[in-house]
């Protein structure tokens, strides 16, 4: 990350002052704050317990995450995160906190066919594969070769052995028919809640384009409902922030399905993060919790059998 702060046009100050309020100063003021490192322990690899003994005798200082316990906030080390053995060997991968929030909100089991639309490089996917102990089948998909092959390369150090990789646009999978048990839409977005990660993200901010993905966005989200059984869970994220490609798209999906029902997201210590008029999803402000800006939806397919019973 460059030395120099972020630049902040009137046109973004003023778009999330209508959001926020008195708020902005302070929300302006954590994206200028870097983000704490963080480490997600890949437990197909090696329990926390061992990983956490292993980093604490290198001197390292470790403080746990109160949502999720196969994972930690690196307060102090001696090394870099990326060059270590224990990084060589896949028994961590580095993850920032709210990219681990996805996955669990998802919550795959074992056995369970699970898709990721979105997956390079990697850190969700491989998260998911550990939830599932490695079994079932989880597909695995991105649209760039080169992506493709970055995630290719966590899989491999990472151990997962239960996943199919495959190289097109998400939109395709609703070809299949009902076979997914749960499905990730992990969206390509605007990418303005990852500002403390890339400050050079803030100067990009222009009102003509909010929304530019938007279609590309609600295409991946209802080609992944398209593709999900019925009971089924789908989770569509972001690690923007704006309204735009968040709850109005959300909205929208809901408003254009009547065989859908959004879930209300409940994890410790983020219960106060809740969506702009959708109080059930999560939305990461980062100067409320101490990390990336992020937007989480988790919505469940209606079986078409309760769908008649409603009609009654």
């Amino acid at each position: 990350m460059s030395s120099r702060k972020p630049v902040f046009k009137d046109s973004f100050k003023e778009y999330f002052g209508n959001l926020i309020g008195d708020e902005l100063n302070d929300f302006i003021k954590s994206c200028e704050t870097p983000l704490k490192s963080s480490i997600r322990v890949n437990t197909i690899k090696i329990d926390r317990e061992t990983l956490k003994k292993q980093l604490i005798e290198k001197g390292w200082i470790l403080e746990d995450i109160p949502f999720y316990k196969d994972a930690f906030i690196i307060k102090e080390r001696n090394a870099s995160l990326g060059n270590t053995i224990e990084h060589f060997i896949g028994s961590y991968y580095v993850q920032e906190q709210s990219s681990m929030i996805p996955p669990i909100v998802l919550n795959p089991k074992a056995g369970e066919k699970v898709l990721d639309c979105c997956a390079s490089p990697g850190s969700k996917t491989t998260q998911i594969a550990q939830l599932m102990n490695n079994e079932g089948v989880l597909v695995a998909n991105d649209k760039g070769v080169n992506r493709i092959s970055i995630l290719r390369s966590n899989l491999q150090r990472c151990g997962v052995k239960n996943t199919i990789l495959t190289n097109g646009v998400g939109q395709r999978f609703s070809k299949l028919g009902e076979v997914f048990d749960k499905v990730l839409v992990d969206a390509p977005c605007s990418g303005f809640g990852a500002i403390r990660k890339d400050w050079s993200i803030a100067k990009l901010f222009n009102t003509k384009s909010l929304g530019f993905l938007k279609r590309t966005q609600a295409e991946l989200l209802e080609n992944g409902f398209k593709c999900l059984k019925s009971g089924g869970t789908i989770v569509y994220s972001t690690c923007t922030l704006t309204t735009e490609e968040n709850e109005e798209l959300v909205n929208n999906f809901l408003s254009n399905h009547n065989n859908v029902k959004l879930e209300k997201i409940r994890l410790t210590g983020l219960e106060k993060c809740k969506g702009i008029g959708l109080d059930k999803v999560m939305r990461i402000w980062p100067h409320h919790v101490d990390m990336e800006g992020f937007f989480i939806a988790k919505m469940v397919k209606l079986w078409l059998m309760k769908i008649q019973d409603l009609n009654k």
